[in-house]
């Protein structure tokens, strides 16, 4: 390289180190982190079900995936201290719902499970102190909402079904 690219290089900004989440924002975001792997359990246990089509088991696949994702990408940003396990509490609140054939029901299940998802968070965003925390938790939401639109659409309910949420947030050492 010549004096000149060492220069350009060294112009270059790079990104600055994100500040680790402060010991308030680690126990919320460690409690996201938990109920989100009790959601890609609960997926995973509709999944299965031979109620639904090999289509319809490839959505609640991809579901299951996502919940993976957000709780992989939580874990990530809390470090070593991230739980990285289920939430029993939010999984055990859920799972009785996810039997038989009755898709409805069962989609109804897990439709009040992304509302429930989507208010906690929505709740902790407003909690948090770090931006990183809260632009993470803000994009998941984004996502879960989408999911508990179309599980009621799925599941043949109304538009209104579909958009309204009236889940009641969760809160973190409540469910414990």
């Amino acid at each position: 390289l010549g004096s000149a690219d060492l220069r350009h290089i060294s112009l270059m900004s790079f990104p600055a180190a994100t500040t680790p989440p402060s010991t308030a924002d680690v126990a919320l975001l460690a409690f996201a982190n938990a109920a989100e792997w009790a959601a890609r359990d609960l997926f995973a246990v509709a999944a299965a079900l031979p109620a639904f089509s090999a289509e319809e088991q490839s959505v609640l696949v991809g579901f299951h995936d996502h919940h993976r994702a957000a709780a992989q990408a939580l874990g990530g940003l809390i470090g070593a201290d991230a739980p990285n396990v289920r939430e029993d509490a939010v999984y055990n609140a859920f799972r009785s719902r996810l039997s038989g054939s009755d898709k409805g029901a069962i989609l109804d299940a897990l439709r009040e499970l992304e509302n429930t998802l989507v208010a906690t968070h929505t709740s902790l965003v407003g909690t948090l102190d770090g931006t990183a925390g809260s632009s993470l938790v803000a994009s998941i939401i984004t996502i879960q909402a989408r999911h508990a639109a179309s599980l009621a659409l799925l599941a043949g309910r109304s538009l209104d079904d579909a958009l309204v949420n009236e889940a009641v947030a969760l809160a973190p050492g409540a469910t414990s």
